[in-house]
């Protein structure tokens, strides 16, 4: 691998890491928030505005087509610059999911809703996104086989818990509306919003899975993994 090129695929990679590092600490800054109850302060976590974050994707994007055009990466080197290129778009899901959660919880929790037990079901569900996201992004800056291995099965596991909380917080919400008929549109609400923790592990996931084929190849699909 030319010197030349071996730079900018450090540049490339010390740029999605940055970019992981950002989608993190918002949700990181979105549990923090949750947990000291500020629901009025929600809407205010630091996000890019939209150009700006357009921006700074569509820069990675740039970098990634133009070695891969210029450069013909050898295999493992091209799996990686394709991996980035998907995973760009995943953290543009995540920041997308947390840009609403922010914009949408502090409106539904205006009304009548009971605020406390809706925490109680936004705090741990958005724990599991903070743990999916942090064990994705460690992968970016991982070739050890072994622990990109170790990490993948912590997003794997996260995302499985996420997925049960949310199908026990949706079967638990759905009660509490036929009990409470006249709040159906802030139940709704509610519901609508924490779908976007719920997508946020989802993508997580599928960073998860783009990492682990770039560093150890194989499939790309998610395995079965013992919770133990």
């Amino acid at each position: 691998m030319l010197p030349i090129e071996m730079e900018k695929l450090n540049k490339i990679q010390q740029d999605m890491v940055d970019l992981g590092g950002h989608v993190l600490q918002v949700n990181s800054d979105i549990l923090s928030t949750l947990e000291k109850g500020e629901i009025s302060k929600i809407s205010s976590i630091e996000l890019y505005s939209k150009k700006t974050w357009r921006e700074k994707i569509a820069e990675i994007d740039n970098q990634i087509i133009n070695v891969c055009a210029l450069y013909s990466p050898e295999a493992r080197d091209l799996r990686q610059l394709v991996a980035f290129l998907k995973v760009t778009n995943e953290f543009d899901r995540i920041e997308n999911s947390c840009r609403s959660f922010v914009r949408d919880l502090p409106i539904v929790l205006s009304g009548d809703m009971d605020q406390n037990s809706i925490l109680e079901y936004a705090i741990p569900l958005q724990k599991t996104c903070v743990k999916a996201v942090k064990n994705a992004i460690a992968l970016l800056d991982e070739d050890d086989k072994e622990v990109v291995n170790s990490l993948y099965k912590k997003v794997v596991l996260e995302e499985d818990k996420n997925d049960e909380l949310y199908q026990m917080i949706e079967k638990s919400l759905l009660s509490e509306l036929n009990e409470n008929i006249e709040l159906s549109r802030e139940y709704q609400g509610v519901m609508s919003a924490l779908r976007r923790l719920e997508k946020i592990a989802d993508r997580a996931l599928s960073i998860g899975v783009l990492m682990h084929y770039a560093r150890v190849g194989g499939t790309m699909s998610k395995p079965k993994v013992d919770a133990t």
